[in-house]
This record gives C-alpha cells, structure tokens and sequence, in this order.
C-alpha cells in the first residue's frame, strides 16, 4: 500500500493524528504500507508545499513510483489529479470552505478544484461525517455510493478518566485550579476571538476562571494572537507537546471549542473521553460527535458562548451530566473500529483489480 506522506512529515493537527493512527492500527492487522516522498518533508516553506503538490498530483499515481503497490491512499484532502494505475481511496475530511467565508479566495479555488478533482476520480472516498458526505455529493458531484462515511475513534490508552500521573506534566504551566482550554489551531474558523471576547461577560469575570489557551498559530492567525496578548482574562500556553494535551483536558473545569465549522471535530470527542464538560457549536459535523453529551449554541457570538459558560460554572447538576455523558458517548468511537471499517474497503479494492488481471493477493500491501 502506497500512501502520500504529505501529514505525516509535518504535523497539522487532526488530519496527522488520523494518517498515524490509522497506519499504526492497519499495521497490526497485516498492512504493509510505504510513504511516498517522504524526503520532501526536510523541505520548508512554500517549496515544500510546491513539491508535495506536484508529486501528490502527477508522480504519486505513475506505475514505477507506485511499483509493487496494491493501493494509493490520500489521507488529507488532496492529492491525484490522473488517474492512478493502482486502485485510488481518497480520505476527504471536510470542506470548511463551502460554508464559511473565504478569506483567501484563490487558495480556496485551488483547493476546490483539487479536492473535487480527486474525489471524482478515486475508487472510493473515505470522509468522517454525514455532513462531509453531504458536502461530497453536493459540491463535487460524487456519485454517494462512492462515499465511505468513517468516523475517528479515540485513543483511549491517553484520553481516560485516570488523572494519576498528570501532575509531573503540568506542573511546568502554574495553572490556576480552575479554568476553561481551548485547545487546537489558531486559524480563523475555530473562532477562538469570539471566546476570548466572551470571558468579558459579567458573569464569567465574577466567577474568577480565566481562559487557558493552547495551540500553534496557523494561516492568518494574527487577530486571534493579537486578542490573546491583549486579554487579561486568558492565559497562552502556546503550541503544547502531545504529552500534554489528554493532562491539560482532564485538569480543566470546563472545554471550550466554539468553532464554525468543523469536519469532525476530534478534540470535542478526546475532551469526553477525558471526562471533562464541553461547550461547543452545532457547526459541520460536530452535532454528530457530541449527540446530547455537551452543550451546544448555534451561533458562536460571544454572547452565547458566555451564556453556556455560565450555566457549566455556576451549576453542579449540568456538569456531572455531561462529565457521564461524554465518556459514554466516547465510548462508541474507536480507532479499532475505524480500522476495521477501512481495512475492509482497501482489501476489496486490492482484491478487486487482482481479480480484473493484476499480479497480486487480497493482501493490502
């Protein structure tokens, strides 16, 4: 199996932590899968990005770089834009872009064109929602028998309950005893000025539990830092290690993630695991990660988002709701399962084109 190694030579959030559990879960189920150009990664910058872009597109599907591969995987959004001589899946996991504001209309052309290109011509398009898969047929025309709707799981060996050995970890943050995380990317749409702005509330300044937050700046991120340095509400970590994140979600009273569009919404689901309240919007996908396990506004404003803060500080009763309905709703999403769902697809479409005259097993390699 040959796979575009674009996420996993540099971290991007969600997208990576999916390609990397996925591999490491297939791998025990006998999957043997090889990164393409992964030396592209030691570029940077905008050459980098050049690279990938060609390689994904025109070198990636050809028959010698693909060699023995009995499959061509794309784990983020884009990828081929030629047919592959290899059966193609193509894991698209939303399109922020048909719903939000365009900020940058050419890089959201370029990234239309490209994804709806390759949607169209893979063998199967594996996306994490219903409401991704909508998006799918409606704006790419994908015919919806192509679509593969598999959510994410959990990795629940580090979001859990058990908090045991979380002191060692956060000790080096002095973090007041209470306090909301937002945790994730600074980009535009994960609205995180709107709750910064949010903790002004009257009701939230008498309740004395600012705002951490943690997470790398992205594209056009500089209002949000700007209303970061500016608020004597909220505390930046900055991009936080892996170790950290489960500890950070477990140790805070409530979890914050009031953005706007979403096509999944994995910290929402590792934060329940975690046993910690979320606050969060019914934006993309994210009703079908929370069900009724979190407190949701529609509409992200700072008011409302203070409103639903207020209820989690200031009432017991809520809280311990969520705190038992979000473990439990976590509990219905594994990595195992996504494997399976997966592993299943990529061995039909390996067997199928053996059958259809090409050397090779049902084993995915």
């Amino acid at each position: 199996m040959a796979i575009s190694s674009k996420v996993l030579t540099h971290n991007v959030g969600g997208n990576t932590t999916y390609a990397t559990t996925l591999y490491r879960h297939l791998a025990l189920r006998g999957v043997v899968h090889r990164p393409l150009w992964p030396t592209l990664g030691n570029l940077t910058g905008v050459g980098r990005a050049t690279a990938y872009a060609l390689a994904d597109a025109v070198l990636s599907p050809l028959p010698w770089a693909l060699r023995d591969a009995d499959l061509l995987h794309y784990p983020a959004d884009t990828g081929a834009l030629i047919r592959s001589s290899a059966p193609m899946v193509a894991t698209v996991h939303g399109a922020a872009s048909l719903h939000l504001p365009v900020r940058r209309p050419g890089a959201a052309r370029i990234w239309q064109t490209r994804t709806g290109r390759l949607a169209r011509l893979a063998d199967a398009v594996v996306t994490v929602s219903r409401s991704s898969a909508d998006d799918l047929v409606r704006a790419f025309e994908v015919p919806a028998q192509r679509i593969h709707v598999i959510p994410h799981g959990v990795d629940t060996a580090r979001f859990h309950t058990d908090a045991r050995d979380d002191a060692a970890v956060l000790a080096k943050f002095a973090l007041p005893e209470r306090f909301v995380l937002y945790l994730g990317n600074l980009d535009p749409r994960k609205n995180v000025p709107s709750l910064i702005a949010a903790m002004e509330d009257p009701r939230l300044v008498r309740a004395e539990v600012p705002l951490v937050v943690a997470g790398a700046p992205a594209w056009d991120a500089g209002p949000t830092l700007k209303a970061l340095g500016t608020s004597p509400r909220v505390r930046y970590l900055g991009p936080v290690g892996g170790e950290a994140v489960a500890p950070l979600m477990r140790a805070a009273e409530v979890f914050a993630f009031p953005s706007r569009y979403e096509g999944f919404g994995l910290p929402v689901l590792e934060a329940m695991a975690c046993g910690t309240p979320v606050v969060t919007t019914r934006a993309g996908s994210l009703p079908e990660v929370t069900g009724d396990a979190a407190l949701t506004v529609a509409d992200p404003s700072p008011a409302a988002l203070a409103s639903a803060l207020s209820t989690l500080l200031s009432d017991e009763a809520e809280p311990a709701r969520l705190r038992e309905a979000g473990r439990a709703r976590a509990r219905q999403f594994s990595w195992e399962k996504s494997a399976a769902a997966h592993h299943e697809l990529f061995v039909e479409l390996a067997g199928g084109r053996a059958r259809r005259g090409r050397t090779g097993t049902r084993a995915v390699r």
